[in-house]
């Protein structure tokens, strides 16, 4: 009994050891796979609270949809799933209106991101793609025109196809030109890929980007004052744009100012891969700007990281850990921060900034603290 005691105890320190050596190679191939080379020239950076977020886990309760074109040839808008890809999707119609209903009026700076999806074998070069449009005065979306409005406006057309992909920004009707600004470009959308969209509006000055790439960049997009709303359009001579994680947020973040006056800034920009540590390479922008910050001030900085509710506490305890030691890690290794200045912590769920009742609140709380250390 004794001789095979011993047995079983060194089998399982064999394979506790064959374990850490998997799990430290599939950490190593991860952190590879990091790479934010692409995104180095990529400027855009989320909005400092996010006031609006779905990815579609309980159906189109927040939006409204209207379907302009109800042909039996073309397959009905709603919530769809996409093979070998992790998400819910909505599922766009050929020709018609979206809107969130909670969004009614815009702030003078925000940003929106989304995941899209297109079946280019189904899309066509002709008409239009994804249209995001701010528009002032429009009390009843469900009645707004694409081809007739006068209110001032911009028309943020996303067009992917097999050949190329377009990008437009149109102004309201009136008798001067409406295109603002226009690039296709060759092979412009890789078929099958999961795209990422970035927008951001800064008052007048409004810019777009498909994945690492800046397409529209528009000083005086948006140059009458007023109160604009969000509707999304679809005027498609195919079908099978899909979009999802749709993600609104207010204000432009100041992390230099933030850590003199407050001692600490948090940012929501640093994005993961789901449940793990994986940092994504579109948060190059936001770990730029935290290493700027860093390097602007003197001390030592706590990096904390914080979960939402989702999943046990225990979990996310590790996880926060893990996320804030990668930050730690990234920031050394690609941003020359020096590393006996950054500490690490992790909170977990324990300390929401807001309640994760909601899909916002949860959005909110997924995030990265900076803290001066005395």
């Amino acid at each position: 009994m004794k001789v095979l005691s011993n047995y079983n105890f060194f089998t399982q320190l064999f394979l506790l050891l064959i374990f850490n050596l998997f799990a430290f190679a599939v950490s190593a191939q991860e952190s590879d796979d990091a790479t934010y080379e692409a995104y180095k020239n990529f400027d855009f950076v989320s909005g400092k609270k996010v006031i609006f977020f779905d990815d579609f886990q309980n159906g189109l309760s927040k939006w409204s949809v209207i379907e302009f074109d109800k042909s039996e040839e073309v397959e009905s808008p709603g919530i769809k799933t996409i093979s070998n890809t992790p998400f819910k999707w909505l599922k766009t119609p050929r020709k018609g209106l979206m809107f969130p209903t909670l969004v009614k009026v815009l702030p003078d700076a925000f940003t929106i991101e989304f995941d899209m999806w297109a079946d280019t074998e189904r899309m066509s070069e002709m008409e239009g793609g994804l249209n995001l449009i701010f528009v002032t005065n429009t009390p009843n979306r469900q009645d707004f025109s694409i081809h007739f409005d006068e209110n001032p406006q911009i028309q943020l057309d996303i067009h992917p196809s097999s050949e190329v992909l377009y990008c437009t920004a149109l102004k309201e009707n009136s008798s001067e030109d409406r295109i603002l600004d226009n690039r296709i470009i060759k092979n412009g959308w890789q078929a099958g890929k999961i795209h990422r969209i970035s927008i951001a509006r800064n008052k007048a000055h409004v810019k777009v980007y498909v994945d690492e790439r800046k397409f529209i960049d528009l000083p005086n997009g948006l140059p009458k004052a007023g109160k604009y709303t969000l509707i999304l359009s679809t005027n498609m001579w195919g079908d099978g744009i899909y979009f999802s994680n749709f993600r609104l947020a207010e204000g432009i973040p100041d992390l230099v100012a933030q850590l003199n006056t407050e001692g600490k800034f948090v940012t929501r920009g640093i994005y993961f891969n789901v449940n793990a540590a994986t940092i994504k390479p579109e948060s190059w922008p936001a770990l730029n700007d935290a290493a700027s910050a860093i390097k602007a001030t003197t001390g030592k900085i706590t990096i904390v990281g914080h979960t939402d509710s989702d999943g046990t506490d225990e979990a996310n305890l590790l996880l926060s850990r893990k996320r804030a030691e990668s930050v730690k890690q990234t920031l050394i290794n690609d941003f020359g921060v020096a590393a006996d200045r950054l500490l690490t912590d992790g909170k977990g769920e324990s300390q929401p900034a807001e309640p994760n009742t909601t899909p916002e609140g949860k959005a909110n709380n997924r995030r990265v603290e900076f803290i001066k250390t005395k």
